[in-house]
């Protein structure tokens, strides 16, 4: 039996009737729309009218739902978690909230959790092609790619236009490096729908890999026109535009994607790759320790860190420590990542050149010391020299042996 599927010769359950449309009080709905207005401007006013809405009335999935797109956005994953399952709970139906969840549980690695969920919420609704196909989408994240092919089909023999399941296969098949079927599948859904942007993301990725990079950024900019709410295809567009060096756009749609995706580890690994190639080197540096943060498992981090303190002196480093820091940076690189071939090369050579850059930056300083105490010397021996000669011919020194007018010269009569 496939994961979630009823054993065979079982009996499905019959499907819940969906809730009938519900109507808030007034006073929660009025709430509602003031956080709607505020969401985009005031992420912090529109959680508070949104927590208003769903206290003044706790039936009010909408609300919840809403509440917990906020916390989200700010890192809460906690208080998301909790909304989005009030909403489930005051409306079953709710499957925005149900989906929310589960992007959420895979946001974090916890595949079952987001499995469970969606099941859940399928066995009452089997009829629901969008729970199933966003469970196709968890089983592809957790890497069961057979799983996901069979289900999408089945899908696509209920509804051969459901773009959902498109995409889906379209994932499976990019995955195996079967490039040629994902766009093929990828055009059709495009065909379908022209106004889903997942599949420009999903496109944007194909062209990526056949090295199609001018192509690939106008599938994730048009992903981006069509939705501005998406963090990954702002992230892949922000790495792009790195690529084609336009710094300041990649910080500014890396920027949007962290708003959305707080925790987003890769945003911030191309914000710091952004704000390095801007000159912005501490900027840099606290991006990827971010990333860092977010993601121990993360080890391009280490080496980006490492070519940054190589190639850079930031402020309040030592001139001499910070090829000590770069040599750090590069070696736990090596020890975690373990690189082979031609990539571990040019790391031990990143290594070897921080040794050398070290050496030769403390023989400059000790030239630059030397230097400074030479012109140290001449200055005062240039100001004893015009102190001198400042002084006149009256302040002359006397002669040796040279008596004084108070005492007689040897010889001379007392």
């Amino acid at each position: 039996a496939q994961p979630g599927a009823a054993p065979a010769g079982a009996t499905p359950a019959p499907a819940a009737p969906r809730p009938p449309p519900y109507e808030p009080t007034p006073a929660a709905k009025r709430d509602a729309l003031a956080g709607a207005r505020e969401a985009s401007s005031d992420p912090n006013k529109a959680l508070g009218l949104f927590l208003s809405a769903s206290n003044l009335d706790p039936k009010f999935a909408a609300a919840h739902y809403n509440a917990g797109v906020m916390y989200e956005r700010m890192g809460r994953y906690g208080e998301a978690e909790a909304e989005y399952k009030a909403a489930t709970k005051a409306n079953s139906a709710y499957f925005a909230a149900v989906e929310n969840l589960g992007n959420l549980y895979v946001r974090q690695g916890k595949y079952a959790d987001a499995e469970r969920v969606l099941l859940e919420s399928i066995k009452r609704y089997p009829a629901d092609l969008g729970l199933r196909n966003r469970l196709t989408s968890v089983w592809l994240a957790a890497g069961k790619a057979d799983a996901a092919e069979k289900e999408a089909k089945k899908i696509l023999k209920v509804d051969e236009r459901n773009v959902g399941a498109l995409l889906n296969l379209a994932t499976v098949f990019f995955g195996r490096g079967q490039h040629e079927l994902a766009t093929t599948v990828l055009t059709r859904a495009r065909e379908i729908d022209p106004s889903e942007a997942r599949t420009y993301i999903k496109l944007g990725f194909v062209l990526l890999a056949q090295d199609k990079k001018s192509e690939a950024v106008e599938a994730f900019r048009k992903a981006t026109e069509l939705r501005d709410d998406l963090p990954e295809a702002l992230n892949n567009l922000g790495a792009l535009y790195v690529e084609t060096h336009d710094y300041e756009a990649a910080i500014d749609v890396l920027n949007k994607a962290l708003r959305l995706y707080p925790d987003f580890a890769n945003a911030y690994v191309n914000l710091g790759n952004a704000q390095k190639g801007n000159k912005d080197y501490p900027g840099a540096e606290a991006s990827y320790k971010k990333a860092q943060q977010l993601d121990p498992n993360a080890h391009e981090v280490l080496f980006n860190l490492g070519v940054l303190h190589l190639d850079n002196l930031l402020p309040n480093v030592d001139r001499v420590k910070r090829f000590d820091i770069a040599k750090d940076y590069l070696a736990a690189y090596l020890e975690k990542a373990d690189p082979k071939g031609e990539d571990r090369k040019r790391v031990e050579g990143y290594i070897t050149e921080a040794e050398r850059s070290k050496t030769r930056e403390e023989r400059r300083i000790e030239s630059e010391q030397k230097r400074a105490q030479r012109e140290a010397e001449k200055a005062a021996k240039e100001a004893a020299k015009k102190a001198e000669e400042a002084a006149g011919p009256g302040a002359a020194p006397k002669a040796d042996g040279q008596a004084t007018d108070t005492e007689a010269a040897p010889g001379a009569p007392k």
